[in-house]
């Protein structure tokens, strides 16, 4: 069978230690109900693909921009054109602010990604996430808001909100976009400031299959896996049980 198709960057910034002790950290769902970050990447058994979205403050419209856009460009169709050795996958979107504010982030968002949210940022800081507020007068290519614009309606969304409009998360903490297969960390990018996420184009072209592959290697340029599988032995031990992680 064929394989995804992944061009990897080696996460030589990430430690053994640190992504196992990742996979335990809880993250909460819409109605606050704790969930293990290692269920979410590995919940549908070894051959499922995670593509982890770790996103600014709930208010933040560049980010929003950048959610509907994929939301445009990676859709259930595209997914479903993975090899029957990379499914089901999924697309799964992080938050750093209250749980509350999911279901009004999708509103603004017309997301159609499961949403988690991570409050503490614990899984943020363990995973080497920055904290920078470099880049945010520049708008990003997936967004055609200006910087006055785009803070214009922030403030405006966090007005409507209330006091929860407080809770939106720290606005100097960046995300970045994981792919998790099998349970292994396959690729991983950091925003390196606030315009920083990668277009959705880019994710499609990681994505892309080679469906002349024989075998479920991936592709020249991805076969040194020393740092891009950290942490898949501990994982691999869980899922060939049939069980994620336990705390």
């Amino acid at each position: 069978m064929a394989d995804l198709n992944i061009s990897t960057d080696s996460p030589d910034f990430l430690t053994d230690d640190s992504l196992h002790e990742a996979y335990e950290l809880e993250i909460k769902s819409e109605r606050g109900q704790d969930v293990r970050f290692g269920e979410i990447v590995a919940s549908k058994g070894d051959s499922v693909t995670s593509i982890v979205i770790f996103i600014r403050h709930f208010f933040c419209i560049y980010d929003q921009d950048y959610v509907r856009t994929l939301a445009g460009k990676i859709t259930q169709s595209l997914l479903n054109t993975v090899p029957s050795s990379a499914k089901p996958a999924q697309v799964i979107i992080i938050g750093c602010g209250d749980p509350a504010l999911i279901g009004p982030y999708m509103e603004e968002t017309t997301d159609e990604f499961p949403i988690y949210s991570d409050p503490s940022g614990k899984i943020y800081e363990k995973l080497n996430m920055i904290r920078s507020t470099g880049g945010i007068t520049e708008p990003p290519p997936y967004s055609c808001e200006s910087f006055s614009s785009a803070m214009g309606k922030t403030f405006k969304q966090i007005w409507k909100r209330g006091w929860a409009g407080l809770k939106g998360g720290s606005w100097d903490q960046q995300g970045g976009e994981w792919i998790f297969q099998r349970g292994k960390l396959r690729y991983a990018h950091r925003m390196e400031g606030t315009s920083d996420h990668l277009t959705a184009e880019r994710l499609c072209e990681i994505l892309s299959v080679d469906h002349d592959q024989s075998n479920t290697s991936l592709s020249a340029n991805t076969t040194q896996e020393t740092k891009n599988t950290q942490g898949s032995k501990y994982m691999e031990d869980n899922l060939e049980s049939g069980h994620p992680p336990a705390t």
